[in-house]
């Protein structure tokens, strides 16, 4: 069973994305069955051109995490590096969530300034057409959510840390975009040509590979020893952000625009 992240499609998709977002024994053990059989995978940004120019926008929360899970956090991460030299592990300030890729970096590798100017330039278009999600009184405001974090797993190409939103906010706002963006075809359209995305669950990538390490069986019995006594605090998202990518995984990039959400209490 190979570790993808699938576009997520239609209310029914949906209910199930909410019961399958924590990995049960069952999907654990096929995760690690996967990576026994084939190996892990290196990176092809981090191995060749880490800070390779590019240009992706996202809607995302999280960047970076609140500061209070920085120490819990740190302390993780510090433990996944010494795992291996070759594991990229992030740092705290390129942590965060995406929530729904509007423009995937990866199908803008090195672009010309022209090519930059014209899809930012789609940044006022997307927040005009979104603006329900985020405008008082409306019906379909964004409500202030919670984010509980799993214990981190492993998979081929990443090591993700699972995220739980019981009240189902986070679903309604997947299932909401690109209800939006489908009111506007030629939008959706070149959004769609370039990369747009909806995650199949929720996630923060929070390590990928270099390079593989040369002793799977190791690396990962180091790793289930961290994992086993990691706890990280809960999540408050207050705001939504529509985001630049101009270097791989939030290595690079800017806020275009805060979406604060209700002032209710969590």
């Amino acid at each position: 069973m190979e570790f993808r992240l699938q576009a997520v499609r239609g209310s029914c998709r949906l209910k199930a994305e909410l019961q399958t977002n924590l990995f049960d024994a069952a999907r654990l053990v096929a995760l690690r069955e996967e990576i026994l059989a084939q190996g892990l995978v290196a990176d092809r940004f981090l191995a060749s051109d880490a800070d390779c120019p590019t240009f992706g926008l996202n809607l995302a929360c999280a960047w970076p995490f609140p500061d209070p899970l920085r120490a819990a956090y740190e302390q993780m991460a510090e433990r996944l590096a010494a795992c291996s030299s070759r594991l990229y592990v992030y740092p705290f300030p390129f942590t965060h969530v995406t929530l729904v890729t509007l423009l995937s970096f990866s199908r803008h590798m090195r672009p010309s300034s022209e090519l930059v100017k014209q899809l930012a330039g789609k940044a006022d278009e997307i927040i005009a057409t979104l603006a329900p999600l985020f405008a008082e009184q409306s019906a379909d405001q964004i409500q202030p959510f919670t984010l509980q974090p799993q214990a981190p797993v492993p998979a081929r190409s990443a090591v993700i840390l699972p995220l739980v939103n019981p009240d189902g906010e986070v679903a309604r706002l997947r299932q909401r975009v690109p209800e939006l963006l489908q009111r506007h075809p030629q939008l959706h359209r070149e959004l769609a040509e370039r990369g747009f995305n909806v995650p199949g669950i929720i996630h923060s990538t929070v390590a990928r590979f270099a390079q593989t390490p040369p002793d799977l069986n190791k690396f990962l019995s180091a790793f289930d020893d961290i994992v086993a006594g990691i706890k990280l605090p809960l999540v408050p998202v207050t705001e939504i952000l529509l985001t630049s990518e101009t270097k791989p995984y939030m290595r690079g990039g800017e806020i275009l625009r805060r979406f604060k959400l209700p002032a209710n209490s969590l």
